[in-house]
């Protein structure tokens, strides 16, 4: 019987390497984005929609049962960043930061509690080793990662006696689209990205496979006892 996995934010970075990962490993796969794209593997489907809207949890988590059967895990990673001081952050910035990084988790968690309790499945949060550690210029973004990480500490705890585990990847900085873009507004683009991957304690930037890697290990059975977790995936930083 093959496993169905929900994974949202699927279309480039994180997302598009976790779901690619589960799919190999030979799970069932049900995409999430705002656009198509980016993965149609045998035994896959795509969902189109805005995570930050209630509704597009729900038709996915629908969609996983409808197709496949089941869910046994679901993988929020959907995310944007705003490298913003307080002062500076708009209103419009600050409920984006936030529908995206903790509503839409919230909205996951309740679509999917029901049919991951029936698997005993499990829900990863993709967040950020930033919300284990404070960064200067970018306090919202912070904020909603280290929300992330709390919220995936407590439901670990409130799911618990339903047999359903759930922790929090905390990547550092990986080589996706997203740290592109930030290198490439910087005045000097390469100088920027030789600066990011030095700051690393093992000397480059995490590549998003790896973090895949992680995030099909907390969701297999040789995780079935790691629950409550916020599992830092950064080259050494936050040992710092």
């Amino acid at each position: 019987m093959r496993r169905v996995v929900l994974v949202t934010g699927a279309t480039s970075g994180i997302g598009l390497a976790c779901a690619q990962a589960f799919a190999r490993a030979g799970w069932h796969v049900v995409t999430v984005a705002r656009r198509a794209g980016g993965l149609s593997p045998a035994g896959t489907i795509a969902v189109s929609g805005d995570v930050a809207d209630p509704l597009t949890s729900t038709r996915a988590v629908n969609a996983a049962i409808d197709h496949f059967g089941r869910l046994d895990a679901a993988v929020g990673n959907a995310g944007v960043t705003l490298a913003k001081d307080i002062d500076h952050t708009s209103e419009h910035e600050l409920q984006h930061l936030i529908g995206v990084n903790v509503k839409a988790l919230v909205y996951l968690a309740q679509a999917a509690h029901a049919a991951l309790a029936e698997t005993r499945g499990s829900l990863t949060v993709v967040a950020s080793n930033k919300g284990l550690v404070g960064q200067r210029g970018s306090p919202v973004y912070v904020a909603t990662k280290g929300a992330a990480v709390q919220l995936a500490r407590a439901l670990a705890l409130d799911w618990a006696p339903e047999g359903v585990r759930v922790n929090a990847l905390c990547p550092g900085l990986v080589d996706t689209p997203m740290l592109h873009s930030f290198a490439d507004a910087q005045p000097d683009p390469a100088e920027a990205r030789r600066r990011l991957a030095t700051e690393q304690p093992l000397g480059r930037l995490a590549r998003a496979e790896e973090c895949a890697e992680a995030v099909l290990f907390l969701a297999s059975p040789a995780a079935s006892f790691i629950s409550g977790v916020a599992l830092p995936l950064d080259g050494g930083f936050t040992a710092q």
